[in-house]
């Protein structure tokens, strides 16, 4: 059974990223008191709801695969079930509860396929809420970061890369997901957005989000060991803590609060599961390819892409198969030259003028789910 083919990068609200987790018990911070649910405006349905792991990964599957406007046109339950490790049952049990919930809204199409679309996907799922009312509905074709200027943001939101979604969906243990979950947003807050090197969560902050009965130091330390295919993860204890957070560096008051607990977790994102470096590298990747194939092409004919468009399909399909598709271009252009009559050939050259991007995206979607279906 093939996998589902999800987007390269998944914008989720961190307040998602929170109420999946689970919400933290903890409502003391720093002598006052921080409600949660409260402070990052996290909707009621979303509270109410019991998390299980099935309906979690069902949830980020959803927002991997769904377009700017939170709907999915067509969706097997089939591949959902396979991609999320659960049954077609579970599958279909979920999506009643979700929309019990009013989280989604879902028809069935024929036999296995489905409709899956998002309640108030902009505010819910991505912390996104209009500068100005009267504004237009955002194009379902437009990317969601070409319209950020005309939204604002409560707490934000994470980029995740397709390969740590597939990660997370393999997580086994529910617990081990909501601690990944929890690092995810650390990461985003601290090391996105604060510039520190590393993304910190202390015994206290992980013990408050987990049930009672795994909240101990071992079990966690456990949970996380097991997590390093998404994070590099270190766990300093007692004297770590004060020597690698407090004598080496210039700690922020948040900081010196979990040095306290003599228990911290610290969490990096591997290699290239950073989404949001990850993107920047691909758009100056992507602007260099289309440079050079546009030097190869003046031979043929000109062709016109906007920046917008380039950077779109380096975010769709990561810099690699961009280059693959190029190279292969590049290839067949070469050979159609040679060996395919002229009017053959005309045709080839007018359709890459006409809508060059239309021409790659067809071709890198071809690669993308060839790469998909080998995992």
């Amino acid at each position: 059974m093939n996998s589902l083919v999800l987007k390269r990068h998944t914008l989720i609200a961190n307040k998602l990223l929170v109420a999946l987790s689970g919400v933290s018990r903890l409502t003391k911070r720093d002598n006052t008191y921080y409600y949660e649910q409260h402070a990052m405006g996290i909707a009621k349905n979303f509270l109410n709801i019991k998390w299980t792991k099935s309906l979690i990964k069902q949830v980020l599957a959803y927002m991997a695969k769904c377009d700017s406007q939170g709907r999915i046109t067509l969706m097997s339950e089939e591949e959902l079930a396979a991609t999320i490790d659960c049954s077609v049952r579970t599958v279909q049990n979920n999506n009643k509860t979700l929309e019990e919930h009013d989280i989604i809204q879902w028809d069935r199409l024929w036999g296995e396929y489905i409709q899956v679309s998002f309640i108030e996907y902009l505010e819910n799922c991505l912390d996104l809420h209009k500068k100005n009312q009267e504004e237009l509905p955002m194009d379902a074709t437009a990317s969601i970061e070409s319209v950020l200027d005309k939204y604002t943001s409560k707490s934000g939101y994470t980029s995740v890369s397709d390969e740590v979604i597939y990660e997370l969906l393999k997580v086994e243990n529910i617990n081990m997901l909501r601690i990944a979950l929890r690092a995810l947003y650390a990461y985003e807050s601290e090391v996105n957005v604060k510039q520190d090197t590393e993304a910190l969560l202390s015994y206290t902050e992980v013990k408050y989000v987990l049930p009672s009965y795994i909240g101990y130091k071992a079990a966690i330390k456990n949970m996380v060991n097991k997590l390093q295919s998404i994070f590099h993860v270190s766990v300093l204890e007692k004297d770590d803590c004060v020597k690698a957070l407090f004598e080496e560096k210039q700690p922020r008051k948040s900081v010196l609060e979990k040095i306290k607990d003599g228990f911290i977790l610290s969490f990096n994102l591997v290699g290239p599961f950073n989404s949001k470096r990850q993107k920047e590298l691909e758009k100056v990747q992507a602007e260099r390819l289309f440079g050079e194939f546009k030097s190869f092409f003046k031979q043929f004919g000109q062709f016109s892409i906007k920046q917008t468009d380039i950077h779109a399909l380096a975010h769709e399909f990561g810099a690699d198969l961009l280059e693959r598709t190029i190279r292969s271009s590049t290839e067949f252009l070469k050979e159609s030259f040679l060996h395919e009559d002229p009017s053959s050939f005309r045709k080839l050259v007018h359709e890459m003028e006409s809508n060059l991007f239309m021409y790659m995206k067809k071709i890198a979607n071809g690669y993308y789910q060839a790469k998909i279906n080998a995992l």
